[in-house]
């Protein structure tokens, strides 16, 4: 079924801050130096301030809110990055980087031709979305019958189709799935969505993502993402 967005405690947050970084930092050799600035620099340039323009020594209060951010803004687009360049060519890639993504209800697994060639759902603002990964005309004729099976359901909401991949023949690199799915209008309101996506569940789905580590190092990627975002 979708999954609803559930509520982190302080704790919980810190820890996957902390899971966050580390897992950026395996990976990332520019990590940590863009996150040392993005933390040092607002209180440089508040000395500056304190010592050359008499500016007065609460401004320093100011500077650890801004680094504060700054280090949030920093590991969210890093982590991001790495997630992204690691989802290239893994099964459930699609799923596992906008699982989590807040406003939309995400389904995996909703048709498949095989563990690779599958289909998932997630039901937003903008209507509904089904994204087909694995490649070939077989995908694309399931992203077809899968619009076609739920439209008798969610009537005039829009169903957008994309087939997510790296070759020419896909609509776009996964890499940009998530971009892209921000991107779409807003069609209905959220009272709206998640009564499509009820619906939607009660038609059931097919077959589960394959497990592997491209799921289990998204949930780093995301618990950044969503702590970042939380902290702006």
């Amino acid at each position: 079924m979708a999954k609803q967005q559930e509520k982190e405690t302080f704790g919980s947050r810190l820890k996957t801050i902390g899971m966050a970084i580390k897992f950026t930092n395996q990976r990332d050799k520019l990590f940590l130096p863009l996150e040392a600035a993005a933390i040092l620099l607002p209180f440089v340039i508040v000395t500056a301030l304190v010592i050359f323009a008499r500016f007065s020594l609460l401004w320093y209060v100011s500077a650890v809110f801004v680094a504060l951010l700054a280090g949030l803004i920093v590991l969210n687009m890093r982590t991001s990055k790495v997630v992204n360049q690691e989802a290239v060519g893994k099964p459930g890639a699609a799923y596992a980087l906008i699982d989590g993504i807040r406003g939309w209800q995400v389904t995996p697994g909703v048709a498949a031709v095989s563990e690779t060639q599958m289909v998932h759902r997630a039901v937003g603002k903008a209507g509904v979305v089904l994204l087909g990964e694995g490649g070939g005309p077989k995908v694309r004729k399931l992203l077809g019958q899968e619009k076609k099976r739920i439209s008798r359901v969610v009537g005039s909401t829009p169903v957008y189709t994309f087939l997510v991949g790296e070759a020419e023949s896909d609509d776009f690199s996964v890499t940009e799935v998530r971009k892209r799915l921000m991107k779409l209008p807003k069609n209905i309101d959220s009272k709206a969505a998640n009564h499509i996506a009820k619906r939607l569940d009660a038609l059931g789905i097919g077959m589960a993502v394959p497990k592997g580590p491209m799921p289990t190092s998204a949930n780093a990627g995301k618990a950044a993402r969503r702590a970042a975002l939380r902290g702006r």
